[in-house]
């Protein structure tokens, strides 16, 4: 963990979210990147005289909010402000790639903010696109504690790599991870073929003798049982997996509703899952 990029656009839970990047960096001795991504109108993007000192308005004054917010942070950690005249995934993805980022922060405002951040919008983009994992935090504190993580899926091994980097950032944070499958009556499994799923995926997955648990949860449906599964053993974060092409109603066995983001105020981990 040496590179940690934070989108801001200066809203009060971005600001949080970015003291909670700066904690995280301040343990891992890691580089805070910030980034404001601008769209201009489309006008101001040819090279006309007139646009020119236009475009320079609108970045000469996200230059000053980034000026306004280092005097808010701590500056022990060392942050750099970015720029981009680009939508935000597209933007997101340049950075990641320029500064070999490691970790994304995003900041949501509750279900409100869950559904604007992922139903349609920019920020789903980043989430489906990002090629590195993108850490959504819900409530935003000065630290971020992270004991407990939640690996929910059906152990295919299309999972493989998400798992393997998801054990990675658990040993960045120190905390141990549940894989838990969630059974329900529509997709009804033995606990028997369960635990065999469970097995040969392990043999297979990179895990360094971390340490984890296997668990099977029964419920109605994915998105309650996880939810239920968070609340009952006390969850610190929830690991997701969008596939890249169909959207939050995939992140896991291709049936998954926005209900699970949407209701859970703990923070959720998104690793994308390759073609």
């Amino acid at each position: 963990m040496k590179n940690i990029l934070v989108t801001t656009d200066f809203s009060e839970k971005s600001i949080a979210s970015l003291h909670v990047a700066i904690n995280l960096a301040k343990q891992h001795n890691a580089k805070v990147y910030v980034l404001h991504a601008i769209e201009l109108p489309i006008r101001l993007m040819t090279e006309s005289q007139v646009s020119v000192p236009e475009a320079m308005y609108f970045l000469n004054l996200t230059k000053q909010r980034f000026n306004d917010l280092k005097k808010e942070i701590d500056t022990t950690v060392e942050v750099i402000d970015l720029v981009e005249t680009a939508p935000l995934p597209e933007a997101v993805e340049e950075v990641v790639k320029k500064y070999h980022i490691d970790l994304v922060f995003m900041g949501s405002n509750g279900a409100l903010g869950a559904k604007e951040l992922f139903i349609g919008s920019n920020a789903e983009k980043v989430v489906r696109s990002a090629s590195v994992p993108v850490l959504v935090i819900k409530n935003p504190h000065e630290k971020l504690k992270i004991k407990h993580m939640m690996f929910g899926c059906d152990f295919s091994k299309r999972f493989l790599k998400p798992f393997e980097k998801a054990l990675k950032l658990a040993k960045v944070f120190g905390a141990k991870v549940d894989l838990v499958y969630v059974n329900t009556p529509y997709q009804f499994l033995t606990t028997s073929e369960i635990n065999k799923r469970m097995e040969e995926f392990l043999k297979e997955a990179e895990h360094s003798h971390q340490h984890f648990e296997t668990h099977v949860y029964n419920d109605i449906r994915v998105e309650t049982g996880i939810l239920n599964y968070v609340k009952e053993n006390n969850i610190d974060l929830i690991c997701m997996f969008p596939n890249g092409r169909k959207g939050i109603a995939h992140f896991f066995n291709g049936s998954i509703s926005s209900d699970l983001v949407n209701h859970s105020s703990t923070p959720v981990l998104t690793i994308k899952v390759e073609k």
